[in-house]
């Protein structure tokens, strides 16, 4: 199975930026064996990024989010079955979106369904918390096509990346609850550290946040991969 490194651009990148952040990354890019690059762009900019990364090998895109409910009357939600031949994963759970849009594990178990029926593969992530909750919300289908990010709940180590022992012993505690899921590891991770996390056993790839924002050091990590 390949490894992945995700960048979650978040809400940082203007149309014009992201143009930028393309012709920098790309002009450096090399695909690496049994490595896949994603990206996640904000909704606005999918079908540009898309279109930019037609020719690039590798590099495939990830949602940010998805709406709970399919087509139809919500106002302002963006289902998941209209990003279905743009993206290959989406994101469900960060942190962020549980934090300032209150989104619940019922919502989040909704997001997955829907990715799952989009033949979108979703990225459940989690802190640690609220394990068994989570799993208890999903059914078979939707554990089996399941990727995890876990990242941890403490606000340091999410700008430094604790070290590998630790989190190897929180990644084999999130397997307890999914196994059989790969599992990316997100939290401080930057071109000095990225490496030795990736080489962990336990971890099947990186989110990754802070730093991946600017082209050249995203591009570096990837290459030190």
């Amino acid at each position: 199975m390949e490894k992945l490194i995700l960048a979650n651009w978040k809400s940082h990148l203007s149309g014009q930026q992201v143009d930028e952040w393309l012709t920098t990354f790309l002009d450096g890019f090399q695909k690496k064996e049994d490595l896949e690059v994603v990206l996640a762009p904000p909704f606005l900019y999918m079908e540009r990024v898309f279109s930019r990364l037609e020719n690039a090998k590798g590099i495939s895109l990830a949602a940010q989010s998805v709406s709970p409910y399919p087509p139809g009357n919500y106002t302002g939600a963006t289902p998941a079955r209209w990003l279905t031949g743009i993206a290959r994963y989406a994101l469900a759970g960060h942190r962020e979106r549980r934090k300032y849009f209150h989104e619940t594990i019922s919502d989040i178990a909704a997001q997955i369904r829907e990715c799952v029926s989009a033949g979108i593969r979703p990225i459940l992530c989690l802190d640690g918390r609220e394990l068994a909750e989570m799993k208890a919300a999903l059914d078979m289908d939707e554990l089996q096509a399941l990727y995890v990010a876990y990242t941890p709940d403490a606000s340091v180590a999410l700008e430094s990346a604790p070290d590998p022992a630790s989190i190897g012993e929180e990644i084999a505690r999130v397997r307890e609850y999914f196994p059989g899921c790969p599992v990316l590891y997100g939290g401080g991770v930057g071109p000095d550290n990225g490496a030795e996390i990736m080489s962990l056993d336990e971890v099947n790839g990186l989110l990754v946040g802070r730093n991946c924002i600017d082209a050249a050091r995203f591009g570096h990590l990837v290459r030190s991969l």
